[in-house]
């Protein structure tokens, strides 16, 4: 065990194991003055993670990674023969959003200007390459877009495969790129149009193509359809049509040179979940599952080898994330890795075929991570550097999944995070309702950018996270009894989860407030409405406050950029005019005077998702009510909180105002 020197330029100092597949002395030096998880100040919960996103090179020579500087995300290199580590990019204003290695001496990466409340990008600002050593670095823009990424091309040049989208049009296409002269070459002149899913090849071709089939009327959901060919150059052909979306077949990757892997809930198979299934392209049928699982989607997640383009395995999450392995070998490392560090979920990264190194990421709901470097011939592992080091996790909440049943029969997942040391009786609850409301907002380990529970259950308070109706991953059913019941089935839901904490004991019924942002926001604002004598308060940030606004407002991006808004939304959420009466029943801004619990609603100034009017709407209504309230708008932030000061100052004002109301 040794000390290694200061890194440059980071000031941050790595402590180094090696030891045969038994790790010791991994006690962290950093935070050992705080006594409790209530000393840690709000600005340590919340900055950057020390590194994220490592990837190691080609070789196995170097590791880049994910930093922070001048308060964003930036890139740096790390190399493995002495530590050493260079910034490669020295951002203030945005930040590395994601990258990949091209070759052993260049990298990819992206850039945005916001991370969304949800962790999930927003506005992405810049595409570029960079090489390690000279610098070199290229906009990738093309024609004013920005490419999405398909991957490498396999034959040791660096190229990119990447697909362009147009504004005025919805199909793209799909280029070979180089990211030193910034020259593209189309890959596909001819294609089935509409396309919304390319999969490339071991070879680098482009082969399957999920196509958006045109919408038959404002009122019917669109469907898709499935076209293949038998190289890059020959003419497509439909192999599946008319598939509606929440049972279209969606091609994910060729195993290889072996079959096309898809994910589908098929027809027949006794199941609304996704699951992986191999695709016969000749006879046009799925063959037996290649993986489900009982409670939640597998619909993507496939891990496949650098290089080689060989599918090892999946990683999904039911209660904990998790990885299936396929190929026989990494399983025995992930046993043997399990083994050596078994306190933590870990997760082994594959390297490319020619690395003799692979990556190891240990974390659990009290501990925020440790990246390790797996020699593979040695068996051996070396600690390379824990993400936040400065949050012992001896110190952190306790985290369990605890899924409940909603009033009609559903059954709801939903993870609690408990305050340490205290006994889980008659706590003050916050429900912290994710965004979306279509998404998966929560997983077994809460150490993403924000490590809101953490920092809440810290507090004292009990943190209950759930998944209601209408969130993805866990089947159709739960996904389409979300139809048009914002505010109504999906608010009791979240109801629910409360109710069901104070009949087991755990939470004092008086002392229950709602917390969330986007959707959540909605979900905070709309439970003091519906139900104005359970909750104390709700705290609400980018909130939708009137669902009217929310498809009406022209200048958001949701307008701007779909048909949305006068097709799927109706569907989904409803009509402003022929659902006038529910949305006056479910707009929190409507019924402000309804409301008797203390509201914090905090907004960005340069939101497009949800546009400041939801806002001043909702301010206006309380004023008129003469209900006195917190509210504050960061006017440079956009759909979420970004800048260092702001996410202090959020959280800060967060913690004050629970403390006010549930103490």
């Amino acid at each position: 065990m040794k000390l290694l020197s200061r890194l440059p330029r980071l000031a941050l100092t790595w402590l180094v194991i090696c030891v045969p597949l038994v790790v010791q002395g991994q006690a962290t030096t950093a935070g050992s003055g705080y006594k409790t998880a209530a000393d840690i100040p709000v600005g340590e919960f919340f900055r950057l993670p020390r590194y994220s996103q490592m990837e190691i090179s080609p070789d196995g020579k170097r590791l880049a990674a994910v930093v922070p500087h001048k308060g964003r995300d930036n890139l740096a290199i790390i190399e493995i023969s002495n530590w050493q580590v260079r910034l490669l990019t020295d951002l203030d204003h945005v930040d590395v959003e994601s990258f990949l290695w091209l070759d052993n001496q260049r990298i990819f990466f992206s850039t945005v200007d916001q991370i969304a409340e949800n962790g999930a990008p927003q506005w992405f600002a810049g595409y570029f390459a960079i090489d390690t050593e000279t610098a070199n670095a290229r906009n990738l823009r093309l024609d004013d877009q920005f490419p999405h990424v398909l991957g490498v091309m396999p034959d040791g040049s660096g190229d990119l495969i990447v697909a362009l989208r147009t504004q005025v049009n919805a199909s793209e296409n799909v280029f070979r790129m180089n990211t030193r002269t910034g020259r593209s070459r189309k890959m596909t002149f001819r294609n089935p149009g509409d396309v919304m899913r390319w999969v490339v090849d071991k070879a680098g071709a482009v082969r399957v193509a999920l196509r958006e089939n045109p919408r038959e009327s404002a009122d019917r959901e669109r469907t898709w359809s499935l076209w293949y060919r038998d190289d890059g150059e020959a003419n497509w052909r439909e192999i599946e049509a008319a598939m509606p979306a929440s049972r279209q077949i969606r091609p994910l990757a060729f195993d290889g040179d072996a079959a096309l892997i898809v994910a589908t809930r098929a027809a027949g198979k006794g199941t609304d979940r996704a699951a992986l299934y191999r695709y016969d392209l000749a006879s046009k049928t799925l063959g037996e599952p290649l993986f489900s699982h009982p409670w939640v989607d597998i619909a993507g997640g496939l891990i496949q080898q650098p290089g080689s383009g060989r599918v090892l395995g999946v990683r999904y999450s039911d209660d904990m994330p998790r990885t299936r392995w396929f190929e026989a070998q990494h399983q025995a490392w992930q046993e043997a890795l399990d083994v050596a560090l078994p306190k933590t979920t870990n997760t082994l990264y594959p390297s490319h075929p020619d690395a003799p190194y692979l990556l190891v990421l240990a974390e659990s709901a009290t501990d925020a991570g440790t990246y390790y470097l797996f020699d593979t011939k040695r068996l051996t592992l070396e600690r390379i550097s824990a993400a936040r080091d400065w949050l012992p996790p001896a110190l952190m909440p306790e985290r369990r999944y605890a899924p409940y049943t909603a009033r009609d029969g559903l059954r709801i997942p939903a993870w609690l995070t408990l305050p340490r040391g205290v006994e889980p009786r008659n706590l003050p609850l916050i429900v912290h309702v994710h965004g979306g409301p279509w998404v998966r907002g929560y997983h077994g380990l809460p150490w993403g950018r924000r490590p809101t529970p953490q920092f809440l259950a810290s507090r004292g308070y009990a943190v209950l996270e759930p998944e209601p109706r209408g969130s993805a991953g866990f089947g159709e059913q739960h996904y389409l009894r979300s139809m048009k019941q914002w505010g109504l089935s999906m608010q009791d839901d979240i109801t629910d989860g409360a109710l069901d904490l104070v009949k087991q004991g755990i939470v004092n019924r008086d002392r229950m407030c709602l917390f969330g942002g986007s959707y959540g926001g909605y979900a905070a604002l709309q439970g003091l409405v519906r139900d104005p004598d359970l909750w104390r308060c709700g705290n609400a940030y980018v909130a939708v406050t009137d669902l009217g606004l929310l498809q009406t407002v022209s200048w958001s991006d949701t307008a701007a950029y779909s048909d949305y808004l006068d097709t799927d939304f109706k569907r989904r959420v409803g009509d402003h005019e022929v659902d006038r009466a529910q949305f006056d029943a479910t707009s929190p801004a409507r019924n402000a005077h309804k409301i008797k619990a203390a509201v914090m609603l905090t907004m960005g100034g340069r939101d497009r998702r949800v546009p400041l009017i939801h806002g001043t709407r909702f301010r206006d209504a309380m004023e008129k009510a003469g209900k006195p309230f917190d509210y504050k708008v960061y006017s440079d932030e956009t759909h979420g909180f970004n800048a260092p000061g702001n996410v202090i100052d959020f959280y800060t004002r967060t913690e004050q105002f629970f403390a006010r109301h549930l103490k």
